[in-house]
């Protein structure tokens, strides 16, 4: 299949990004319907995601202590959610490029919607900034655990202690 990412420079691209991935969207919805326990993690701004920094340094961590049992997916606009074992698979799919900042009213709304879609009854846990975790209690509520505590570099001292 050829793709290529999108990139977002203005919020008007934002939803048209969101739809270059309906594709997978659709792939993640279906998966999601056998599955009951989840663990989200944020996106980053480096690429590929497994390789940022933070990922190793602190939700790594949090994905090894906190999400045995549960399927773990990356929440990212524009694609959603992403399966953690397609970020290797699929990793020059997710070479895009959309500031958070971008993201449009509409977008959001597009955003909140999906995840509602495939969220909706799941026992979910997770360790989300607050940028993510609002859009996860947009679409959810706030019956779900975050391990998010404090500021950056509170999660950062947080994830070299015994979790």
């Amino acid at each position: 299949m050829v793709f290529n990412p999108p990139t977002v420079k203005r919020k008007e691209q934002g939803e048209a990004a969101f739809h270059a991935y309906d594709w997978y969207f659709e792939q993640i919805r279906d998966f999601l319907k056998g599955v009951d326990k989840v663990f989200l993690t944020p996106c980053a701004a480096t690429k590929p995601i497994c390789s940022s920094s933070l990922h190793r340094s602190v939700y790594q961590k949090y994905i090894t202590a906190k999400g045995a049992g549960r399927e773990i997916f990356v929440v990212s606009e524009p694609v959603v959610l992403i399966y953690y074992e397609d970020l290797y698979d699929l990793e020059k799919h997710f070479f895009y490029d959309f500031p958070p900042k971008l993201l449009s009213p509409e977008a959001r709304a597009l955003f909140v919607a999906r995840l509602r879609e495939v969220l909706s009854g799941k026992n979910i846990e997770g360790c989300l900034p607050k940028h993510h975790a609002s859009l996860i209690n947009d679409a959810v509520g706030t019956n779900w655990k975050n391990y998010w505590q404090g500021d950056m570099l509170d999660m950062m001292k947080r994830a070299n202690q015994p979790l």
